[in-house]
């Protein structure tokens, strides 16, 4: 908690009034974190562009913003091994969130005329489950964020 409060520039004190401990405060960024890439998904949708450009840029934003932090620092590792400790409820609520996002989006492009839903899927609800259940299988294999947008993309095109 000294080093925290050293870098962020408050007293240690301060930090207790707000945070019970490190992991405390680690959660709470986690938790911060998974909100920006889902506004980050929420925003790409909401572009004026074609629906399958604009679900790709979701996508690829939300996982990459997510990417760019975890994979980020001489600590990835020891932060990426935590975060599945302290955090992973709040990585499967974010997927959740991220899956309802894109049933959703779905539904009004194909309510909207401009996308049909892929004949292999049977419901809104398994394309946007495959699509990021897919994207989840990326992430685990890749070593960079730049790996992951130039495999997501192709993985994406392929579904859809």
């Amino acid at each position: 908690m000294e080093d925290i409060a050293k870098a962020s520039g408050v007293a240690r004190t301060a930090l207790y009034k707000t945070y019970r401990n490190k992991e405390h405060i680690f959660r709470a960024l986690s938790e911060a974190v998974h909100a920006d890439a889902l506004e980050k998904a929420k925003n790409a949708l909401g572009t004026p562009a074609p629906f399958r450009e604009r679900l790709m840029k979701a996508l690829i934003e939300r996982d990459t913003h997510l990417l760019q932090i975890g994979h980020s620092g001489p600590h990835a590792d020891e932060i990426a091994d935590l975060y599945l400790t302290l955090a992973q409820d709040l990585a499967t609520s974010s997927n959740d969130a991220l899956t309802k996002l894109i049933t959703s989006a779905t539904k009004k492009a194909i309510k909207d005329g401009e996308f049909d839903l892929p004949l292999t899927f049977e419901s809104e609800d398994d394309f946007a489950a495959i699509l990021r259940l897919g994207l989840e299988g990326v992430k685990k294999e890749i070593k960079s964020a730049d790996q992951f947008k130039t495999l997501a993309r192709q993985l994406i095109l392929a579904i859809l």
